[in-house]
């Protein structure tokens, strides 16, 4: 019986390039790939800032309780993309260094999941220090406000979706994968063809927790938004419009790990399947990329403007949930 391997062993990042690219994850591959993002991330924010000024920008400097409000909510969304890009940094040293073998695989394949935990835990410690009322009579609601009524519906499904894509693709690796849970086989006639690495088990049963891990401190962290101390004389409405601008952040952040890891998967799995021998596996590698591109361009996507949103909801007619008085 003739047997054909494509790769005796999965290397390192090998997880979600073709061998043919093995030489582009050098350590030093690693660190210019890691400075690229950082610098593509800071090109965002620069431009974004630089082209879009939000009309409350005008109000803020009238009134200083949105003003404040608006430079905590700020603060803890420039410290989630710090802290974020700092650990991305650190990760692909490690990879790069300090992790070998099947570790590093196993390592890259989790680093944006790695990266959106430190940026859901920076928003999360931001929602725990957000200041409270400090005024002789606060405002409060007469029903508590949910996720619901603070995450963008589309944007939360969208979290949602990608996560339950993240381990659909994990079942399915395993299912197809060898025995040795990182490669696949296809047999035709006398002739086997073997190819790794592939996302079996030995892989997506990290990655399908990670991603469980993400989903489920987005979710914590929309609870911590819903439930932050009101901004103090403030209406309801600007003040809810707030919450939802910082909620947007949280889930474009989530949804960003979790597309970069469902494409990663679904990247090398048709790789590996293509050298195989799979007839239009090659297919889904272009699959993969249109999903990165996809959940980075839901990045680039501005958060709504708070000013907007409370005009919306201001001219729109409300059966209850306004503040009141509260000694």
């Amino acid at each position: 019986m003739l047997i054909q391997k494509s790769s005796e062993e999965p290397q390192g990042v090998d997880l979600f390039l073709p061998a043919g690219y093995d030489l582009l994850w050098s350590g030093a591959a690693v660190a210019v790939l890691a400075v690229l993002v950082g610098l593509g991330v800071a090109v965002v924010l620069v431009s974004r800032a630089a082209t879009r000024e939000p009309s409350l920008h005008g109000l803020a400097r009238e009134d200083p309780v949105r003003r404040a409000a608006r430079r905590h909510a700020t603060t803890v969304s420039v410290a989630a993309v710090t802290a974020a890009v700092l650990v991305g940094a650190v990760v692909a040293q490690a990879a790069a260094t300090a992790v070998g073998g099947l570790g590093e695989g196993v390592l890259v394949g989790l680093s944006p999941a790695l990266v959106g935990l430190t940026y859901l835990g920076a928003h999360a410690v931001g929602e725990r220090t957000w200041p409270r009322q400090r005024a002789a009579v606060r405002a409060a609601t007469l029903r508590p406000r949910t996720v619901g009524d603070v995450a963008p519906r589309a944007l939360r499904r969208l979290t949602w979706s990608l996560g339950a894509l993240v381990v659909l693709l994990a079942v399915v690796g395993a299912l197809t994968a060898g025995d040795d849970g990182r490669s696949v086989t296809r047999v035709v006639g006398d002739g086997t063809s073997t190819a790794s690495p592939y996302p079996g088990a030995f892989y997506g049963v990290w990655l399908a927790l990670a991603a469980v891990l993400v989903v489920a401190g987005a979710e914590g962290v929309l609870r911590l938004v819903a439930r932050r101390p009101a901004v103090a004389q403030v209406d309801e409405a600007w003040d809810l419009a707030l919450r939802r601008a910082s909620a947007h952040r949280v889930l474009r952040g989530a949804q960003l790990a979790l597309g970069l890891t469902a494409a990663g998967m679904l990247g090398v799995g048709a790789s590996a399947a293509a050298r195989a021998g799979y007839p239009g596996a090659a297919v889904l590698v272009v699959v993969a990329v249109g999903l990165a591109l996809a959940a980075i361009a839901v990045v680039v996507r501005p958060a709504p403007d708070p000013d907007a949103r409370a005009d919306e909801r201001a001219n729109a007619p409300t059966a209850a949930g306004h503040g009141h008085a509260v000694p």
